[in-house]
């Protein structure tokens, strides 16, 4: 009977499957019948997702599929951000794996080779940072202590025993990764390409050395980037805690001082007051700026004041850009503070720096009493001794301030004057920010496009370089010639020898002609590389160029544009990136700009940007905070005691430990339950919608978690009853799908079932619709509502009847086979599976043919035709059918009538 054979269609569907396929554990054709089936009585996550990824891997199902003559249309390659490689999965990573892995299987369901490529960053300051931890701790020596080579060992050790941990994490969540193209940012490959890249900038004139006001963390050493800084607004007086001081450290504190004038005017102002924030910084002091259009000072300018610790005088300047009318005066300390620095620059003034790169004092006479003392310690003598000279005027609360706190070390960022190297951006920015405004590169959602525009259009040249130890060393090197010839030269370089030949290649003629005339030992040439490394975003800018570069495997130049675009004429390196939107600019834009400078053609087509994930109640995420959700523990359930113990493991301070462990114990009282990797993905797409942020919660989770079990009983319902129905699902023909639908025949279906393949095809309308949109949540909420409402909560519902036996008055009134239910649900089930099992989309095989789309050519045909028109016309027209048949089955009918009356007028013609 139909029942039966559509029956048979969807436990094939089932077998084929062998569990919950929700986040993509569905197996395909081939060799389907090897895969793992679990027989529960329960849904179990844990058992379900156990042994699905070693078994998708086994079969190559991940690879892209070698396509000769590919066009680009039967492509996709698409890059995974990738991840520090000391880092483990958090929330942000769960959400950018379950966006990606859907689009990926979406594609290869439509045929599609797909190329999604793994890889982890060498992660620069992180992992240099949890080195130097670790070898303290089971050493107490610092990597001084070993030298640059064996601490950069050390760092390899580490990698080689700890590195895989995010990878296997990123397994757990079921992502369809081509790992055989796993990259890591620090291994040969990519190396040369960082080496070469920055060689042919150099050459071509983009990079430059000069100094400059950086943010410096004092802890680290180093320059960072600013979405390394954290900003933290202040209100008043606020005490934070900073690595390396026993007590906290007090901001948000105006403290008033008296500049004292030189020779002031008769009945004119004797002295002049200043308010700052940081008067440690007022050892480096070199003016005073007034605003030209405050009364208070007129006739000022020009005059001097004495400086109350340095008992030196200070010259008067009008700088109407620098200082707020409204707020007074201001000191310039041209070497710790940028505005500062600007107004010293106008007015050609010394600067005097105050710190060195450790954050103490330097050596400088006129600092005697502070010289070794830390910022904070001089922030204390410098008040002390202000109020010993009378010049101290108190303090008060500053209304708004901001601290900028380096994320990795903790430390407050000091402003400083810093030799670095620089690329020189205006013109990359301009071509990326073209790029976008011609449609070449499309950005999803469109808003960020005023951003994207905004930004390039007025950003400034980029510091690449870092001083630390672990990363990309710049190939840089000094070249100095002394004695008969004195020359100071930068080259860029991959050796000494190639240094000193480019070198030689600089110097004039006439400094050629010296240097061959001098006497052996007469000029002495020194050769040194540049100790620093590069900034970690500018070699993850460069990944599009070695992951989706078809001269990446050969001897030719990967940043050759030739190479770069060979095969079909492509347009982008690769098809769609997706990422944070907070990290467009780091990331994205700087990426554009580099690959395309070197491939003349953009690193993808489109960039897909999803929001920052939050708390419950839209605050940012924070281990001090106790609001952290780390995805294995959502996977995997954790009790209270073992969020508590993570807590403890990091390095929190023992007041935010224990702020952070009270909130734990307040939030996740019973901890978290285990609701499995499918659960997890389906929730954060579903909160893809909330564009601006989103608002994690744990509900949502359990919400998607009780959908998968309403799934996983529907399987499991079909399963139960197989055997009544003559199924076998130890066995199926994979082939046989398109001969199981020829064999319906829709005069059996009952308008319920017309009322639901309805339904059905408006959701795969929808389905395909918001994923060729990239519309995530509303391809979720599309499959979700449909699941659970029309499917399990009606449809499953009235199918039970006809399953035992039992058939109601209601179904007496609407006239069709006793059989069809069980025809539906099959049919019904086997497309959906594939939608909601990688919330993907190519349905493998359509619902079943109606008489719609077969020809309407021969006179029983026609009959038949007219006959089932007349059989739903008395149906409908029936008094039962107006009083009982639900709302959504009355419009099935409806287009039922205009599509018979539709085809038999066709037949006719």
């Amino acid at each position: 009977m139909a029942s039966q054979t559509l029956l048979r269609y969807v436990a094939s569907s089932a077998a084929k499957t062998g569990r919950l396929c929700l986040a993509g554990r569905t197996s395909t054709l081939r060799q389907w019948y090897t895969a793992p089936v679990h027989k529960l009585d329960k849904y179990s996550p844990e058992i379900v997702e156990s042994d699905w990824y070693s078994w998708w891997q086994q079969r190559g199902l991940f690879d892209p599929k070698k396509v000769d003559n590919a066009s680009n249309a039967d492509e996709f390659s698409m890059l995974l951000p990738p991840p520090n490689v000391t880092g483990v999965l958090h929330i942000g990573h769960a959400l950018t794996l379950s966006i990606q892995d859907a689009i990926a299987r979406w594609n290869r369901m439509h045929g599609r080779s797909v190329n999604w490529v793994p890889g982890t960053d060498h992660a620069g300051i992180s992992m240099q940072t949890v080195v130097e931890k670790k070898l303290e701790r089971e050493t107490g020596k610092t990597r001084h202590d070993l030298g640059r080579q064996a601490f950069i060992d050390k760092v390899w050790e580490w990698k080689h025993e700890h590195g895989d941990r995010i990878k296997q994490q990123t397994k757990s969540l079921g992502a369809s990764l081509n790992w055989n193209e796993e990259y890591f940012t620090m291994d040969p490959r990519h190396s040369q390409l960082v080496r070469d890249a920055f060689i042919r900038l150099y050459d071509d004139g983009l990079i430059y050395r000069s100094t400059k006001m950086v943010s410096w963390s004092c802890a680290l050493q180093s320059v960072i980037s600013d979405i390394e800084v954290d900003k933290i607004p202040t209100e008043g007086r606020t005490l934070i805690e900073v690595p390396g001081t026993k007590a906290k450290v007090e901001f948000g504190v105006l403290h008033m001082v008296e500049f004292p004038i030189v020779d002031p005017a008769p009945h004119g102002p004797l002295s002049v007051r200043v308010e700052t924030t940081r008067p440690e910084t007022m050892l480096g002091d070199v003016a005073l700026a007034i605003c030209s259009r405050d009364d208070r000072y007129k006739g000022l300018e020009g005059k001097y004041v004495v400086h109350p610790l340095l008992a030196r005088e200070i010259p008067i300047i009008h700088d109407d850009d620098l200082v707020n009318p409204e707020f007074g005066t201001g000191v310039i300390t041209p070497a710790h503070d940028e505005n500062d620095y600007a107004c010293a620059q106008r007015h050609g003034l010394l600067v005097v720096p105050v710190f060195g790169p450790a954050g103490t004092v330097v050596d400088n006479p006129h600092f005697s009493d502070y010289i070794g003392k830390s910022r904070w310690e001089t922030r204390r003598k410098v008040i002390s001794d202000l109020k010993d000279t009378s010049a101290y005027l108190g303090s008060r609360d500053a209304e708004t301030s901001v601290v900028s706190k380096c994320s990795r070390s903790g430390d407050i960022i000091e402003p400083m004057l810093m030799p670095q190297w620089y690329l020189r951006c205006s013109e990359m920015a301009k071509t990326a920010d073209d790029l976008v405004q011609r449609g070449n590169v499309s950005l999803i959602p469109k808003r960020q496009q005023a951003t994207w525009h905004s930004w390039l259009t007025e950003t400034e040249d980029w510091c690449v370089s870092r001083q630390l130890w672990w990363g990309h060393r710049i190939p840089v090197y000094h070249v100095r010639w002394e004695g008969s010839i004195a020359v100071d030269l930068w080259v860029a370089a991959t050796s000494e020898e190639q240094a000193r030949a480019k070198a030689l290649n600089k110097l004039s003629a006439g400094e050629k002609d010296l240097l061959a005339s001098t006497t052996e030992g007469g000029a002495v040439c020194t050769v040194t590389q540049d100790e620093d490394v590069l900034d970690t975003w500018f070699s993850s800018g460069l990944l599009p160029l070695l992951a989706f570069n078809h001269a990446s495997n050969s001897k030719m130049s990967s940043l050759d544009p030739d190479t770069c675009a060979q095969g079909p004429s492509k347009a982008s390196l690769s098809t769609v990136l997706e990422t944070g939107q907070d990290i467009i600019f780091f990331w994205v834009a700087r990426m554009t700009m580099l690959c395309t400078y070197f491939a003349q053609i953009p690193p993808f087509s489109t960039v897909l940007l999803h929001p920052m994930v939050r708390d419950a109640q839209g605050r940012k995420m924070s281990k001090s905070l106790g609001n952290v959700i780390d995805p294995m523990d959502v996977i995997n359930g954790a009790e209270l005691s073992k969020l508590q113990d993570t807590l403890r493991r990091g390095y929190l301070s023992g007041q935010e430990l224990k702020r952070g462990t009270k909130e734990l114990a307040k939030m996740y009282p019973n901890g978290f339950q285990q609701f499995g990797a499918d659960a997890l993905r389906f929730t954060l797409l579903l909160y893809t919608q909330q564009t601006q942020q989103i608002n994690m919660s744990l509900d949502g989770v359990r919400a998607s978690y009780h959908f998968c079990n309403k799934l996983w009983n529907t399987f499991r319902f079909i399963h139960m009853h197989a055997d009544k129905l003559e199924i076998h699902t130890d066995h199926v023909d994979q082939n046989s799908n398109k001969q199981w639908f020829a064999d319906i025949n829709d005069r059996e279906l009952t308008v319920f079932d017309r009322a639901l393949l309805s339904r059905l095809h408006g959701m795969l309308h929808t389905y395909h619709s918001a994923m060729e949109a990239y519309r995530l949540a509303a391809a979720a909420e599309a499959v979700r509502v449909f699941v659970q409402r029309d499917l399990c909560d009606r449809y499953i519902e009235i199918c039970k009847l006809s399953l035992f036996g039992n058939q109601n008055a209601t179904n007496q009134a609407i006239s069709g086979s006793n059989d069809s239910s069980d025809n539906v649900i099959t049919m019904v089930v086997s497309p959906h599976v594939r939608v909601v099992a990688r919330l993907t989309g190519k349905v493998a095989a359509q619902p079943a043919q109606t008489t719609s789309t077969r020809k309407a050519t021969s006179a029983a045909t026609m009959a038949k035709l007219e006959s089932e028109l007349e059989k739903v016309r008395s149906v409908v027209g029936s008094a039962g059918y107006q009083r009982s048949a639900p709302d959504i089955v009355k419009e099935a009918d409806t287009k039922r009538l205009e599509m018979l009356e539709a085809k038999i007028a066709a037949g006719r013609k």
